[in-house]
């Protein structure tokens, strides 16, 4: 059996971003609009072709069956095929299951509840339509099908699928976008599947590449992958009867995309990339390192010599080198001797005087033997190439090489054997988005080393200006400001005829109730310090601690799921000096707290509610795809944890410090402290809903407090799981038809809800963004 890798690759990521994205616009659109007309045309041209086809297509759409998820995995068993069974068993039934959520969610009706003159071809059962649960499977099972046979079965595959669509659509089960759906949750649960299990690591390659290089004539009695930062492809030593070791790279579908992934990156976000256009095969990528590497050569760059290319079956391409003897610089400990400073250096002058820029000049890429430097890997490299690239170059290079060395023998060696002029031209440059992942990393073990790295340069050229070059088009900052115009478009903005309905209603409110719900507000956000304060055992102030819960009511204004607000706490913390883990450790106790008083509540409250279950059940199915979107990002951020080492490591971190922290709490006696305190924080919550009411006209009833209580936990929840900031929208649904279902009219539940969301809501928000401006003057942020 080969092995997989958990580490998920960029094309992957790419993969599951666009099809996450796609589903979620298209069951969108479909909720929201009606059958189009060319839909409502194509389907009429499909249901309405000659009946001696029907058999065929009938027998032909049982490939997406639910039965068939069991009988490809069964007929993969057979043929020992137990990856591709596991694979198959898993992507289909997450097609399967994915799919029925989503028609809960869509709730679109069939073709016969939306046309007229619909001809029914079979018996169809269920009657929502969107999306096609029989495309998803099928579409599920012919993409995993797809990775384990030959490229030539590829085209087959996809005309089982389109076949599968067009049947489902000439029995009359679903419109022609049913069917798009469909395609969509099965790219969807394919991607999960990959990346819960892994991709198939290089062994799925190695008899292919034994045959290919004995066809080359190397009797190779021993290969054996290698490990190391690869960027998606496959390196193998191979050793051949007569002793001769060679370095052979397998550059496959990974690479290729992985190649489209950070080209389309590197122009989204940077400006003036000059680039060669993505690949379009595997070999043609591997060509051009191979042309590059010959280039270099000619140049005098030590590399390792080129000796044969080939393709392997399947389409991956291999590049064949001379091994050498030496370990690749992240990969060494202690200070690096300065000969091989020097004679790394003089490589990199060697490759720019050739006019070629390497472009991925990492320390992985950096081959040390010695005093003696080889330089790997031109994929990402270009000849011709101006003199910004060559400068991004020098950045990565001198960040590479100041983090083994310091500063001032890193920049005087690379002024010796590059030039002055060439490393003061990296100036403008010499910023972080320029650096690799591995860069940066090498930055954050070292802070500070990017400036020491810059004042060096300029006191050896002190006439050079450190302007810097604006190299990003697109920044974080810049993307969250995108994204909060677009939410005050699409969601604010339907909201002000409402706010001004309840500002119309707070005029003729009863002005002691509206002063008390102001004064549960304020409740909320003391509390909610205190809880913050008791989870960090007391090692913050009280008072920095409110600053910090009241800047959160700004920060949660902008993220779903008050996502902001812990990671503006998460901010606070390390600046107050506890670490990555400690500060998480925190804000997991504090909103485990939460959801322990929730719990300590709840067998108190549902006594005195009536229809308690239906509460729950009509206020979390009143807003059924925002809480569809809210899992599947939870499904995505479990699958993530448990699919990356790196993550299932923290995860597991994490877990075991909040029990340590709790545990501690217990030992101190805070717990109970921790816990009151959460109790007191959601009780403020719902007495805040519960002062609204009274504001605006609901009678005073002792007996509607604690099913008020109940609607505002639910509603709550709601809030968290919605993927609006704050749960906007769908908290107040859900809060309405609550109250709608314990007899407050609707009149006042619409204002009551108004001034209670006005009070914890809107109001705090612009409030919050001074004390977050608070925050950053005194540097806590």
């Amino acid at each position: 059996m080969v092995s997989r890798t958990h580490r998920p690759s960029p094309a992957l990521l790419v993969s599951l971003a666009v099809s996450a994205g796609l589903l979620v616009a298209v069951s969108l659109l479909v909720r929201h609009h009606p059958v189009a007309a060319w839909e409502r045309d194509l389907f009429t041209l499909l249901n309405r072709l000659p009946s001696g086809v029907t058999p065929v297509l009938v027998v032909i759409m049982q490939v997406g069956s639910y039965l068939a998820v069991f009988a490809s995995a069964a007929l993969a068993g057979l043929l020992r095929r137990y990856a591709l069974a596991r694979d198959l068993l898993l992507a289909g039934n997450l097609a399967y299951w994915l799919a029925l959520a989503n028609k809960a969610a869509v709730a679109r009706q069939r073709p016969a509840a939306l046309l007229a003159d619909v001809t029914l071809h079979d018996t169809i059962t269920g009657g929502l339509g969107y999306p096609s649960g029989h495309v998803a499977v099928t579409t599920a099972l012919a993409l995993v099908a797809a990775r384990a046979v030959g490229p030539r079965w590829h085209r087959l595959l996809w005309v089982v699928i389109f076949l599968v669509a067009v049947a489902r659509i000439h029995v009359g089960a679903h419109l022609p976008v049913d069917t798009i759906g469909g395609v969509l949750v099965g790219w969807f649960a394919v991607c999960l599947t990959r990346l819960m299990v892994g991709d198939v690591g290089p062994e799925r390659s190695a008899g292919g590449l034994r045959r290919v290089l004995r066809h080359r004539g190397f009797d190779v009695v021993r290969l054996e992958p290698l490990t190391g930062d690869a960027r998606g492809s496959w390196p193998w030593l191979a050793v051949t009867a007569d002793g001769r070791r060679l370095f052979v790279k397998v550059t496959g579908g990974q690479q290729r995309d992985a190649d489209w992934a950070y080209k389309l990156y590197r122009r989204l976000r940077y400006r003036h990339v000059a680039d060669e256009p993505p690949y379009l095969s595997a070999k043609q990528q591997s060509d051009h390192e191979t042309y590059l590497t010959l280039l270099a050569e000619r140049a005098g760059v030590r590399v390792p010599a080129v000796v044969t290319t080939a393709t392997l079956p399947d389409g991956d391409a291999v590049l064949v080198q001379e091994f050498v003897d030496a370990a690749p610089l992240d990969s060494t400990v202690g200070p690096l001797p300065v000969a091989a400073v020097a004679d790394v250096c003089r490589q990199v002058a060697r490759l720019h005087r050739a006019g070629i820029a390497h472009r991925d000049l990492r320390a992985a890429n950096i081959l040390v033997g010695g005093h003696v430097v080889h330089l790997v890997d031109f994929g990402f490299g270009v000849d011709g190439a101006p003199a910004d690239q060559q400068a991004r170059d020098l950045v990565e290079l001198l960040v590479t090489l100041a983090g083994r060395v310091d500063p001032a023998t890193a920049v005087g060696t690379a002024m010796d054997e590059i030039g002055a002029a060439q490393v003061a031209d990296s100036l403008p440059y010499l910023q972080r988005p320029v650096v690799s992942r591995a860069g940066r990393d090498a930055l954050r073990r070292t802070p500070g080393l990017l400036e020491q790295v810059r004042e060096e340069i300029l006191h050896r050229c002190p006439q050079r200006e450190p302007r810097l070059a604006r190299v990003v088009r697109i920044s974080p900052r810049g993307i969250l400001l995108l994204v909060a115009l677009g939410l005050l478009v699409y969601v604010l903005l339907p909201q002000v005829g409402e706010v001004r309905t309840a500002l119309h209603l707070m005029v003729h409110a009863h002005p002691l109730a509206l002063v008390a719900t102001a004064l549960g507000s304020v409740a909320t956000y003391l509390l909610s310090a205190l809880v913050l304060r008791l989870a960090a055992a007391n090692r913050i102030p009280l008072g920095e601690a409110n600053i910090v819960q009241v800047a959160a009511s700004f920060a949660n204004r902008l993220a779903p799921g008050s996502v902001g607000g812990a990671a503006l706490s998460l901010r606070y913390l390390h600046q107050k000096g506890f670490n990555a883990a400690e500060s998480a450790t925190v804000v997991a106790v504090s909103r485990t707290a939460g959801v322990v008083s929730v719990a300590l509540l709840l067998p108190v409250l549902l006594p005195f509610a009536r229809q308690p279950t239906r509460t729950v059940e009509h206020a979390a199915t009143g807003k059924a795809l925002p809480l569809l979107l809210g899992v599947v990002v939870v499904l995505l951020a479990a699958t993530a944890v448990l699919s990356v080492p790196r993550l299932r490591h923290r995860g597991r971190t994490v877990a075991r410090q909040s029990v340590g922290a709790l545990q501690a709490l217990t030992h101190q006696h805070r717990l109970t402290r921790l816990v009151v305190s959460a109790v007191a924080l959601t009780l403020a919550y719902g007495l805040s809903l519960y002062f609204g009411l009274l504001a605006v006209g609901q009678p005073v009833s002792l007996a509607l407090l604690p099913p008020v209580i109940l609607v505002c936990v639910v509603g709550e929840g709601v809030a968290s799981a919605a993927p609006t900031p704050g749960g906007l929208g769908a908290t107040e649904a859900a809060l309405v038809s609550g109250l709608l279902l314990y007899g407050v009219p609707i009149d006042t539940a619409v204002a009551g809800v108004l001034i209670y969301r006005l009070a914890t809501f809107w109001i705090p928000a612009p409030i919050g963004y001074v004390a977050l401006r608070m925050l950053t003057r005194r540097h806590l942020l």
